[in-house]
């Protein structure tokens, strides 16, 4: 009897530590003194990690004035859901926002509809939904949003995009200025991991163009994939040079090469130290396309002597 009813007292107080664990929603007059004290160090700036303001807490801080000047804003962990996100996006007072990070929340794909459809936040450069419950229906959302055309990097790691939404972004005709998007750790498909890959090399080649630099393209390891979204490329026909040594190619690339008319002003091609066989010989010494052709590096590939010969032999290769 005594072990019962000390069970039965230390039960109770279990529950209740249990429970004031879990700290309470901030209240409004909290929200409103910790948003001061922070805008104090940076008016810029609003950074709020791990408190529970909920959306009673981001109703507060979308009515209040003191937040006009925010530009980068950072709700990290505030157990935000849709509901606040709807707060956030009617705001008279955040319209100079350019950055958002709602990182670790409770957005959904009707928040993720709700930015795309939102003017105050037509100016963002920057989204992050890092770790929500967004799917390929919010992904899309945002790929066919006219209102987040200014977007250069959008944070989407450890959500629920499957296949249809990664291919969607990849491809928007609307978020013509998006650089950079991120995807990792999600459920994606193959042909999403495709599309997104590509959307990354196309990315890595803009940028090197821009450097001049877009020569040096093999020393990254692109492989066949990468040969073929090469190809692709709009400023490809300018190069002279194409050093692809060392690269993982099969005859597959090769084959691709030598019937790209985007290669007619190559001089130069290096494609040692891969897997290149016959095949892929005779595909480069049969090209109408590398007439220009003045080098061509074959070494130290799977080459026979059938290979060897057609290239010996190739009047398009002298």
């Amino acid at each position: 009897m005594f072990n019962f009813s000390r069970k039965a007292l230390i039960l109770p107080f279990f529950y209740i530590f249990i429970l004031g664990a879990v700290s309470a929603p901030m209240s409004g007059t909290d929200v409103e003194e910790y948003i001061q004290k922070k805008l104090k160090r940076n008016d810029k700036t609003l950074r709020i990690n791990e408190k529970n303001l909920g959306d009673s807490g981001l109703v507060v801080l979308a009515q209040s004035p003191i937040v006009r000047s925010v530009s980068t804003l950072v709700l990290y962990k505030v157990n935000a859901t849709d509901e606040g996100l709807r707060a956030l996006a009617e705001s008279p007072y955040l319209e100079n926002l350019e950055a958002l990070y709602l990182e670790h929340n409770f957005i959904t794909d009707k928040g993720a509809k709700i930015i795309a459809n939102s003017k105050i936040f037509s100016n963002l450069k920057i989204l992050n939904l890092y770790y929500n419950q967004i799917t390929d229906k919010g992904a899309k959302s945002i790929a066919n949003s006219d209102t987040l055309t200014q977007l250069v990097e959008l944070n989407l790691n450890y959500n629920q995009i499957k296949g249809s939404g990664a291919i969607e972004l990849t491809n928007s005709k609307k978020l013509i200025n998006l650089h950079n998007i991120q995807l990792g750790y999600n459920p994606i498909v193959k042909s999403g991991k495709q599309a997104w890959k590509r959307f990354q090399l196309m990315e890595e080649f803009k940028d090197l163009y821009r450097k001049n630099r877009l020569d040096q393209v093999g020393k990254g390891l692109i492989g066949n994939f990468g040969v073929l979204v090469l190809l692709d490329f709009a400023y490809i026909s300018e190069l002279e040079t194409l050093d692809l040594r060392n690269n993982d190619l099969t005859d597959e690339a090769v084959i691709a090469l030598s019937e790209s008319k985007k290669l007619e002003g190559l001089v130069s091609l290096n494609l040692s130290k891969n897997n290149i066989s016959d095949a892929g010989a005779r595909a480069l010494a049969k090209s109408l396309n590398l007439k220009s052709l003045k080098k061509l590096d074959l070494n130290f590939n799977q080459i026979g002597d059938e290979g060897a010969k057609a290239i010996a032999q190739s009047p398009l290769l002298e």
